[in-house]
């Protein structure tokens, strides 16, 4: 109930679900239509707006951190899914913008950092489905020269709550363990990794620059994949105090 539950909120709570029903009420509203127009533009305007987006996501986010920084090896890597898609019939991954997770997991294996690498995904859709996204890049992993027996897989889990629940039941209590994931996502991932009892060290990626652009359209112009952006971030606060409060 609660993996269901959650699906329908994070829909409801996206600024394009705001804007398209702003739109509807403006045209079974006549005689306010102005206004719910003039709110609906407003609306757009603020979640299409790069820079506002940077500052907010700058600030939820959790800070950046150089490989160097890992000054001691690690018995395991756990990366968090939702950074492919598979296409069964091309038998091609379709790696998606947070594809960081996986490239620098492989970067902390290859380096030595990490000598296991814990792959923690299954299929998060509402649907059934056959693709599990642990087990393909297990094979993706082994075509690429890791080595089989360095690679743990997670197929079971559909949410960051579940992440947690499931990957406590593979790892041992004394296993010293890094945590791979987006810096957006990584509060609501330390949550949940702490309340499963497993004590992680925090390696955020796909982190905003350090630097701010000054740049007039960066400032002004409207960006339409902004939207996405933002839908992801509301849906990463609103999960972290749901996530706090029934966790």
């Amino acid at each position: 109930m609660f993996f269901i539950t959650s699906k329908i909120l994070s829909f409801l709570i996206k600024p394009s679900f705001w804007i398209l029903a702003l739109l509807i009420i403006s045209i079974l509203k006549k005689n306010k239509r102005k206004n719910y127009l003039i709110i609906t533009t407003l609306i757009y305007f603020f979640f299409t707006n790069e820079f506002i987006y940077n500052e907010v996501a700058r600030y939820w986010e959790e800070p950046s951190k150089s490989i160097e920084l890992l000054d001691q090896k690690y018995d395991v890597g756990i990366v968090l899914g939702g950074f492919s898609d598979y296409d069964s019939i091309t038998q091609k991954h379709n790696f998606k913008k947070e594809a960081d997770r996986f490239i620098y997991t492989f970067q902390l294996y290859q380096n030595g950092i990490i000598k296991k690498i814990l792959i923690s995904g299954g299929n998060g859709g509402l649907s059934n489905s056959s693709h599990k996204e642990a087990e393909t890049i297990q094979r993706f992993l082994i075509s690429n020269s890791v080595n089989r027996e360095d690679i743990i897989i997670e197929s079971k889990s559909r949410n960051t709550k579940e992440n947690a629940f499931y990957s406590a039941q593979i790892l041992k209590q004394d296993s010293k363990v890094v945590l791979i994931t987006s810096a957006t996502h990584m509060k609501r991932a330390l949550l949940c990794f702490n309340r499963a009892g497993i004590n992680v060290t925090s390696f955020p990626v796909d982190n905003m620059l350090s630097y701010r652009s000054k740049n007039p359209t960066h400032i002004l112009l409207p960006k339409a994949r902004v939207l996405e952006y933002w839908e992801e971030l509301i849906h990463e606060i609103i999960g972290y105090f749901i996530y706090f409060i029934y966790v």
